[in-house]
């Protein structure tokens, strides 16, 4: 027998305000930390974007590019475009921008997770090498 009593939409609503929470504390600790770490990288070998890579692993999407955060502590999609530079030269340029982007709370937390695991591994490398290089 299964318990009527139980209210699933309460315990639905209840679980949204818990990932809720959640993100707004992993918000927090992500731009605290993207403060923190100083010199903040380029991302990629771009000399246009200063940023880390968001991306776990797993949870990757083909309706969106490489989540990234920046030194703002918000994330991003990183976007590179390879051009030709002119019709006489072969070669390329690279343009590197970022978009801001919005997740829901479910889809936030494992981006912000992952930035702020990797953020840290970068603030422990800089604080280990006592800032001697600069990105």
């Amino acid at each position: 027998m299964s318990d009527t009593s139980f209210d699933a939409s309460a315990a639905a609503k209840k679980a949204d305000e818990t990932v809720q929470k959640t993100a707004d504390a992993l918000h927090e600790q992500l731009v605290e930390m993207a403060a923190a770490l100083d010199p903040f990288p380029y991302f990629l070998g771009s000399l246009e974007v200063r940023a880390v890579e968001a991306e776990p692993g797993g949870v990757e999407r083909s309706d969106r590019g490489c989540i990234v955060v920046c030194q703002d502590g918000e994330l991003y999609e990183f976007t590179m475009k390879m051009q030709n530079s002119d019709s006489m030269d072969l070669s390329m340029s690279r343009d590197d921008s970022v978009k801001r982007i919005e997740l829901s709370p479910q889809d936030y937390v494992p981006y912000a997770y992952n930035a702020i695991k990797e953020l840290g591994k970068l603030i422990e490398d800089q604080r280990a090498r006592g800032k001697k290089y600069r990105f």
